[in-house]
C-alpha cells in the first residue's frame, strides 16, 4: 500500500462523459518526436533487456510487462507464477494491485463530486468525525495527499501483526478508530505526503454517501462501467485472489532477496488495506484502466482537469507528485503499488498514446520492483520524462 518506492526514490537515481483533460508540462515531447518511439525490433529488444535485467535484480519469482504505443503492442513474461510447481508466469492471471486501488477509490469519490453529492471543499468531519484537524481537512486534501492526517501504515505494531497473520480480524472501522485521536503530521495543505489513511477515510466517505460498501460502490461506479471483468474490489469475506492467479511471495524483511528466502502469501483480509490497496486485477485490465484513468473516461472534462493538477512531493528534485488520486511524473499519469506478495505499476503517457503495465509476484508492503523496471523503460523511450 505504501508510497511508490521507485517514484519517491527517483531523484536519488535519476470515455463515458469526459474526454482527455491532460495538461502538458515543459517536458512534453512534441507530436512528431513522440511518434519516433515505435515498437520496432530495436525498441522491443531494448524493452526485453530492461525487463530481463530488472527481473534478475530484485528476486521476484515472476514478472510480466506490457507496452502499447499507438497501435503497436509488446508483452513478455519471465519466471514462474509458483515456486513449488514451476508453472510459468501467466501474464493474464490475477494479481493484487495494491495502491493502484487508490485510483479506483478516488474515481468513485470524484463521480460523487460530478453528481453534486460531495464537494471537494467538504470537510472531513462532515462524514467522519473525530479525526485531528477534521474541521479543516477537505475531501480535496484527502484525495491529493495534503491532509496531514496520521498514517495507519506507519504503525509498526499493526504492520508486524498483519505481516505475521495477513487474515487477522480487522475492519475499516478499526482503521478509522486507530486514526482517531492521533496527532496530525502537518497542517492541511502544508505539504504533499503520501499517506494511506487518506484513502481509508475516503472509502468511509464513499460508504457514508452511497449507502453501499466500498466494494459495491467501486464495482458499480468504476469497474462495471468500463467492462473490467477481471478486476475486483473484494468484499470483506473475499480474502483470496481470483483464479487463475499468481502465487504471491513476501521477503522475511522489507527488501527482496534470494528466492529461497521468500514466504508465500495467499489469503489477506481485504479490510486492512481497504480502498487504499485491496484490489485485484490482471495485466490486460490494467492496460485498459491506465488509459481510461488518464483520459477521464468516467468524469466530466472540468473535473478531470482538476484531477491532473498535481503538486510535487516534498523533497523531490524532479516533477513527481500527486493529483486527485493519481500519481504524475512530468507528463506520465497512473499509479504503482506494493502489498505483501505483489508489485504492480500502470502508467499512460498521453503525447505518445503509450501505455505501460508491469506486474510481479513478490513484494513487502514497501517495495515496488516493477516501478523500477518501468522507470528504466520510460528513460529508454522518453528520457525527458524522468528528468
Amino acid at each position: 500500500m505504501a508510497v511508490a518506492a521507485g517514484a519517491v526514490g527517483l531523484a536519488l537515481v535519476a470515455g463515458a462523459c469526459g474526454g482527455p483533460a491532460w495538461t502538458p508540462s515543459d517536458k512534453t515531447v512534441s507530436g512528431a518526436d513522440a511518434a519516433t518511439s515505435t515498437l520496432d525490433a530495436e525498441t522491443t529488444a531494448t524493452l526485453s533487456k530492461i525487463l530481463e535485467d530488472g527481473f534478475a535484480t530484485p528476486g521476484m519469482p515472476g514478472v510480466a510487462a506490457y507496452v502499447k504505443i499507438g497501435d503497436g503492442e509488446w508483452n513478455e513474461a519471465l519466471g514462474v507464477g509458483d515456486l513449488d510447481t514451476g508453472e510459468p508466469f501467466d501474464p493474464a492471471a490475477h494479481v493484487r494491485i495494491a495502491s493502484i486501488t487508490k485510483t479506483f477509490t478516488a474515481t468513485a469519490v470524484l463521480e460523487l463530486v460530478d453528481q453534486g453529492k460531495v464537494s471537494l471543499d467538504d470537510t472531513l468531519d462532515t462524514y467522519v468525525p473525530g479525526i485531528t484537524n477534521g474541521s479543516t481537512i477537505t475531501v480535496r486534501d484527502l484525495l491529493a495527499m495534503t491532509s496531514g492526517v496520521w498514517d495507519f501504515t506507519s504503525d509498526d505494531a499493526l504492520i508486524a501483526r498483519w505481516t505475521a497473520d495477513p487474515t487477522m480480524p480487522w475492519t475499516l472501522d478499526d482503521t478509522i478508530a486507530l486514526i482517531k485521536g492521533k496527532p496530525a503530521q502537518f497542517a492541511p495543505g502544508e505539504k504533499v505526503l503520501y499517506t494511506d489513511s487518506n484513502y481509508a477515510l475516503l472509502t468511509k466517505i464513499l460508504e457514508e454517501v452511497t449507502g453501499m460498501t466500498g466494494s459495491e460502490a467501486v464495482t458499480s461506479m468504476v469497474i462495471e462501467p468500463l467492462g473490467l471483468t477481471e478486476t475486483r474490489f473484494p468484499a470483506a469475506d473475499q480474502t483470496g485472489v481470483p483464479d487463475p492467479h499468481q502465487q504471491g511471495y513476501r521477503p522475511p524483511g522489507q527488501e527482496l532477496d534470494a528466492l529461497d528466502t521468500l514466504v508465500p502469501v495467499s489469503e489477506i483480509n481485504p479490510e486492512v488495506a481497504s480502498g487504499a490497496g485491496n484490489m485485484t486485477s490482471t495485466l490486460p485490465d490494467l492496460a485498459i484502466w491506465a488509459r481510461a484513468l488518464a483520459n477521464g473516461d468516467l468524469l466530466s472534462p472540468e473535473l478531470q482537469q482538476q484531477r491532473l493538477e498535481f503538486r510535487r512531493f516534498d523533497g523531490q528534485k524532479v516533477d513527481v507528485g500527486y493529483g486527485l488520486g493519481v500519481l504524475r511524473l512530468n507528463d506520465v499519469i497512473g499509479h504503482d503499488g506494493a502489498i505483501i506478495g505483489y508489485s504492480s505499476v500502470a502508467m499512460y503517457y498521453p503525447p505518445a498514446d503509450a501505455t505501460f503495465v508491469i506486474v510481479g509476484n513478490a513484494s513487502s508492503n514497501f517495495t515496488t520492483p516493477t516501478m523500477d523496471i518501468f522507470l528504466q523503460m520510460l528513460a529508454a523511450l522518453y528520457p525527458d520524462q524522468v528528468k
